[in-house]
């Protein structure tokens, strides 16, 4: 009851169990114990164990790899001859990733690029190393301007990335103002360390006092005040920062401080003082974040602000505001389907009907959250469907015999889970509708379920639902979920979520199986229901994970007035929160879950309450519009919360960490 699936995937490699017949378990210890011998250079041992698989194995690539990586430093040749005796895997990938940052190294550009532009998804290395090569041409008109994108962004960089700059600067392409903008951007993501290595690099006179830093920590208001007289444009950027410190916990006290000394700064300075604490407090569903919000002006100064004036006006009801606030977006953000959605629904709800069901018709071809509510504003119901396809025997049997997914079949099978999803993934590459969804089923054939479901997903006009959500241990869902009066397609719909089916599913926190309970929650839940002792201990077995997950599931739905919407937020981030995010007045059930404040959690309760919506489609039984499934979230009941319960403290807890 936790993170969810994204979570849950940066720790699979780490946690997948490996269940095997002996004989395929030999052949796993003598996989790694062969990798493990090229590491340490034991090459004879290597190539004995090697010879175990032979030539023709579908894994033979591996091998070779290992013998590649075993060379002190493998040639370019070397590295050149090793992608041509394997072209369709990974791996090949890999070595022409090592073979371009070979050619970096020599500054070889011309050869540099011509791998580059092979390479699937570089790393950002490569690509400033791309940049780099592109900028010495001066004959690239791009170049300049990516590289100015990526100096913008505020995230740590390579080293790769400093020439680049460099070149920038000499051609004055990197301005001063270049370097405040991202001195403000690594502010506002919370990145001091970056903060203070773009400083560094300004000119003697511009730079941040010794002790600005630290004023952030021990005294940022006297920081505000005493900056506000300071010609140094990077002190005023740490006492805007420093600014947003307090508001993260007073925004309050924040404008009240802010009030008594913007003056002293300049308009740009002051927009974004005002944003950020409107940004705060928006997060905090203050009544006053709207009012500072817009302070920050027409176009404020980050996307951020942007993206909470949007959700502070929902909750305010001020849908003028809502439009407003899409309209000043960059255009991509704007497409996404949900700033569609709320566009139109302002527009809906300033009598702008048409250009509402326009945007409303088209979104409701997609097959997501915000397509279902789009179809169902919309004055009659569409009949164009997806087209839908089901797998042939021909279909499966190119599956079966598809290189890579054979490669993939067969690492997992060794206990290989990284490389396993890796093959997979890059054997989908350039697959049609048919090729995806006859893998998808081969993948559900082998119980692989989270590839059965990612696969399915990625089809773009011959789509089969039953592949999207599947449905495993249906006997035992419907029973428990019968047992404590939960719609089984909600269930499978928090499951689906949860661990995409993964039976030995493990967060990086703890939390197990189907359902990703934490064990704190699981003996809650075994002492709640007059269980053994140790009970608990076998939550990690499907049966008593989803008979624990529905009960809590329950307990947490009871808890707060039954509503989906919440029970399904609490389920994530706790109940208390959960109950904190309520209004003081009802609020519709999609504003409540635009709002959300945790971006997890927000994304969590959508694509539970969507994918509810299309496992109730496949079990048949009353359909229940998506909207109505929302509901109307009533008002908090109280400032003053509960005490949390033992399962409550155990799931808050689980989220902090």
């Amino acid at each position: 009851m936790r993170t969810g699936f994204s979570r849950f995937l940066r720790v699979l490699p780490l946690c997948l169990a490996f269940v095997a017949t002996p004989a395929l378990a030999t052949s796993a210890a003598d996989f790694q114990a062969a990798r493990a011998a090229f590491q340490k250079g034991q090459s004879d041992r290597a190539e004995r164990l090697a010879a175990k698989f032979g030539a023709s194995h579908v894994l033979a690539p591996y091998f070779d790899y290992w013998r590649l990586k075993a060379m002190p430093a493998p040639s370019p040749q070397r590295l050149r001859d090793f992608i041509a005796r394997n072209p369709d895997t990974p791996l090949a990938n890999v070595a022409r990733a090592d073979l371009a940052r070979l050619h970096a190294r020599d500054r070889d550009w011309p050869a540099f690029r011509e791998q580059f532009r092979a390479i699937v998804r570089p790393d950002q290395e490569l690509r400033c190393h791309d940049l780099h090569a592109r900028l010495l041409t001066q004959a690239d008109a791009d170049a300049g301007r990516e590289a100015l994108e990526t100096w913008r962004g505020a995230r740590d960089l390579p080293s790769a990335c400093d020439a680049v700059f460099e070149l920038l600067a000499e051609r004055g392409l990197l301005t001063l103002e270049d370097r405040y903008l991202r001195l403000r951007l690594a502010f506002d993501l919370g990145n001091p360390r970056l903060a203070r290595e773009i400083d560094a690099r300004l000119p003697a006179g511009e730079r941040m006092s010794a002790d600005a830093l630290t004023l952030v920590e021990r005294d940022p208001a006297k920081l505000v005040a005493t900056a506000a007289a300071s010609n140094r444009r990077a002190q005023r950027e740490a006492a805007l920062y420093a600014l947003g410190q307090i508001a993260k916990s007073d925004s309050t006290r924040a404008a009240r401080l802010w009030e008594s000394h913007v003056g002293a700064y300049t308009e740009s300075e002051q927009r974004h003082g005002w944003g950020q604490i409107g940004l705060y407090a928006a997060r905090r569903h203050e009544a006053d974040a709207l009012t500072w919000l817009t302070r920050a002006g027409a176009q404020p100064t980050s996307t951020e602000q942007l993206v909470w004036r949007a959700r502070a006006a929902l909750r305010a009801g001020r849908w003028d505001h809502v439009h407003h606030a899409i309209q000043n977006m960059p255009e991509a953000m704007r497409e996404e389907a949900v700033w569609r959605y709320w566009k139109a629904r302002a527009l809906k709800a300033m009598n702008a009907t048409y250009q509402a069901n326009v945007l409303f018709a088209n979104l409701s071809r997609e097959h997501h959250y915000y397509g279902l509510l789009a179809a169902e504003e919309l004055p009659a119901t569409l009949e164009a469907r997806p087209l839908l396809y089901k797998v042939t025997p021909d279909d499966l049997k190119a599956a079966e015999s598809h290189p890579g997914l054979r490669r993939a079949l067969a690492l997992r099978d060794l206990g290989e889970p990284a490389n396993a999803i890796e093959e997979w993934n890059w054997a989908l590459r350039g697959m049609d509708d048919r090729q995806l969804l006859a893998a998808a089923e081969l993948a559900l054939r082998a119980r692989w379920h989270d590839r059965a479901i990612v696969t399915a997903e990625r089809t773009r006009e011959l789509h089969d639902f039953d592949l999207r959500y599947i449905a495993p241990f249906r006997d035992l869902a419907s029973a428990w979920a019968e047992e404590h009066g939960l719609d089984e397609a909600w269930v499978y719909g928090l499951m689906r979520q949860e661990s995409r089916f993964v039976e030995v599913a493990r967060s990086r926190v703890g939390a197990q199986g189907l359902m990703q309970i934490m064990p704190a929650t699981a003996k809650w839940i075994a002492r709640q229901m007059g269980l053994g002792k140790n009970a608990h201990a076998g939550v990690d077995n499907p049966d008593t994970n989803i008979r624990f997950g529905t009960f809590y599931l329950r307990h947490v739905f009871d808890s707060l007035g039954q509503s989906p919407v919440l029970a399904t937020a609490g389920y994530n981030a706790g109940p208390g929160r959960a109950r904190r995010w309520q209004a003081e007045a009802p609020l519709e059930g999609a504003i409540y879950v635009e709002s959300i404040p945790f971006p997890e959690t927000r994304e969590y309760v959508k694509k539970v309450l969507a994918n509810a919506m299309f496992y109730r489609a496949r079990f048949g039984g009353i359909a229940q519009p998506l909207k109505e499934r929302l509901g109307v979230i009533p008002a908090h009941p109280s400032r003053r919360a509960a005490a949390p319960d033992a399962a409550e403290a155990a799931a808050e807890a689980a989220r902090e960490g």
